[in-house]
């Protein structure tokens, strides 16, 4: 029997900066033992630090200060190696929405089993128990689904979520609110299953929730009450109401008890009276069951009392020190090589986009309009100054159209792969840069196939230079443009907290380039403070090199200009606009460079 023994843990985070610096305290004194087979859900009101507390049991804490000690079968144990014996379930269901209930399953048991230790064959056996565990046998072949692709229920979604947890045969089973967004039927469902895997699989189950129904609440074995800044009770969920009669609180026999702990628990900040008041109790609570617990020297309620845990001597980060001799110990590596790590990424990557119909019909329809409208707008060159015009114009337009549409659709797209990311990466599934790499695999070759129909439609429709060194030329000058675009949404989506700060940011840059890209002005001209812009600016390098590939050779006819200056030849627009700094070559490597860096 496995035990998870935690005592007098505390976290505080710091607040403020200099000498206004103080700490605000989250928890306090919070003790407990649990077994496995044991399914242990934490209540307490909003703020309590449910999550907290849950990501401290854990060890995927970051930040503030947490103290006191924590044993996993009587040892220390080891943060670095103690999240792999631990499943942990987040609240949110990141899926994605075009792979089966079997194949996100499988993906999940090809990153986090060790390539080394399992066979195919065992592999398969561990996922197949898996899915036959959590019932999802009739829908192994159903999509995950969203709201524009009909796949599983919200149940069975968060079964997916927990099945991708539960392939590494953890000891330890977390969840975060696991009945968030479901209604009070499918609550009940996915409770008693997690306590019935609990049993089977002899795990430590611990689960935060929000506001449980009764039937949900009575499929817990024991309970943690949590009030801001401490715990009020910790025990069987059948003898709760009885302790709280005897320090004075009873529930109504019509009240459902979890949402009557929650009532007595919360801090009521509508007035002052009521904040006092509430204040007054949440005390009494803390205080009752600390008195409880040191009159009887246990710190839990049940059949099965168990004695407070020796203090150990370790406190703070020192209880979240890697100990070399510890049961917990195993040997620190990945547990694929990176180039297995990649060759998996890369394949769930592109049976997600091949099977993601809508979007691919939508990159070849942007293709063709970008080829018709562009094409055919500047499919009559003109004469003299006015085709020197059109090719100085259709130049920046096609530039336009490699930057804000390949990088601004590819951006919602990104958060929600950093997303998926972070959770796989937290159990230690791959490396950042296996992952970073396969995205780049993934999304390179489709931006540049379905632009390299507009960008080839566009040459020959707009009657540019008819020599294959030109086109092939034309075509590895927009292409570095292209790889920017990519490099730029990738940047972008990696650096932003969120999807909206995300599309604030990228068009700012882009436009920065854009202005500085060598066709709104010539950069010679602007103050020195700002004309560097132009050095970092891609669209800059494209555009002088696009330039150059088009016009060099160009003889205009400015035997009928009327209208003012006309440009003999090709090589006096690249002098007048300063496009002659860099060579063709120069200005495409300089622009893989920067989308390498």
């Amino acid at each position: 029997m496995s035990t998870l023994e935690f005592k007098d843990i505390g976290y505080s985070v710091k607040i403020g900066k200099g000498k206004n610096v103080s700490y605000k305290t989250i928890l306090k004194g919070i003790n407990a033992t649990i077994r496995s087979g044991e399914l242990v859900a934490i209540i307490g009101s909003s703020g309590a630090g449910k999550t907290t507390l849950l990501n401290i049991l854990s060890g995927r804490i970051v930040g503030g200060s947490v103290t006191g000690d924590i044993l996993f079968n009587g040892e220390q144990r080891n943060k670095k190696t103690f999240k792999r014996d631990v499943a942990y379930v987040e609240q949110d269901d990141l899926l994605y929405p075009t792979l089966t209930t079997k194949e996100t399953i499988s993906y999940a048991a090809k990153f986090r089993l060790n390539e080394d230790e399992y066979s195919i064959a065992q592999r398969e056996e561990r996922i197949k128990d898996v899915i036959r565990s959590l019932r999802l046998t009739k829908s192994e072949d159903t999509f995950i689904g969203n709201e524009n692709l009909k796949g599983l229920s919200g149940g069975e979604r968060k079964r997916v979520s927990i099945g991708i947890e539960m392939v590494t045969d953890p000891k330890m089973l977390m969840l975060d609110e696991p009945t968030s967004g479901l209604d009070s039927n499918s609550s009940v469902v996915v409770v008693k299953l997690i306590k019935e895997i609990a049993v089977e699989k002899n795990l430590i189950s611990i689960s935060s929730i929000h506001q449980p129904n009764s039937k949900t609440f009575y499929n817990f074995d024991k309970v943690i009450l949590m009030a801001p800044g401490g715990l009020v009770y910790f025990g069987s969920t059948e003898d709760s109401l009885e302790y709280f009669e005897s320090i004075g609180y009873v529930c109504p026999g019509h009240e459902n008890p979890a949402d009557y702990f929650i009532d007595i628990m919360t801090i009521d900040y509508e007035n002052e009276d009521n904040y006092k008041e509430s204040l007054a109790k949440v005390e009494h609570l803390k205080k009752s069951w600390s008195e409880y617990v040191e009159r009887n020297g246990i710190i839990y309620l049940g059949n099965s009392g168990s004695k407070s845990p020796e203090p150990t001597t370790k406190k703070g980060s020192e209880m979240l020190a890697d100990k070399t001799r510890s049961i917990n110990d195993k040997s620190q590596h990945w547990r694929n090589s990176w180039f297995s790590e990649y060759i998996t990424l890369l394949k769930r990557s592109w049976k997600r986009q091949l099977r993601d119909v809508p979007v691919l019909i939508s990159y070849a329809m942007s293709s063709i309009f970008t080829l018709l409208l562009v094409g055919f707008t500047f499919f009559n060159p003109g004469k003299g100054i006015t085709e020197a015009n059109n090719k100085i114009g259709l130049m920046f337009i096609i530039i336009i159209n490699m930057v804000f549409p390949v990088t601004m659709p590819l951006l919602p797209v990104l958060i929600q792969e950093r997303r998926v990311m972070t959770r796989e990466r937290a159990s230690g599934s791959y490396r950042m840069s296996a992952f970073f790499g396969s995205v780049a695999s993934t999304y390179v070759p489709i931006s540049l196939v379905s632009n390299f129909v507009a960008l080839t439609g566009i040459y020959f429709l707009a009657k540019l230079q008819l020599s294959a060194a030109n086109y092939f030329t034309y075509i590895a000058i927009y292409f570095s443009a292209i790889l920017n675009s990519l490099g730029i949404a990738l940047v972008v989506s990696a650096a932003a907290p969120n999807e909206q700060v995300a599309t604030i940011i990228a068009p700012l840059l882009l436009t920065v380039f854009v202005i500085y890209g060598g066709s709104l002005v010539n950069a010679d001209t602007v103050t020195p403070v700002l004309s560097w812009l132009r050095y970092i600016s891609y669209i800059y390098y494209t555009y002088m090199a696009a330039m150059q590939n088009e016009l060099i050779g160009r003889v205009f006819d400015c035997s009928d200009n009327t209208t003012g200056t006309c440009y003999p030849d090709g090589e006096s627009i690249i002098k007048s606009f300063s496009l002659n700094k860099i060579s063709i070559w120069g200005c495409v490597g300089s622009n893989q460079s920067q989308s390498i860096f």
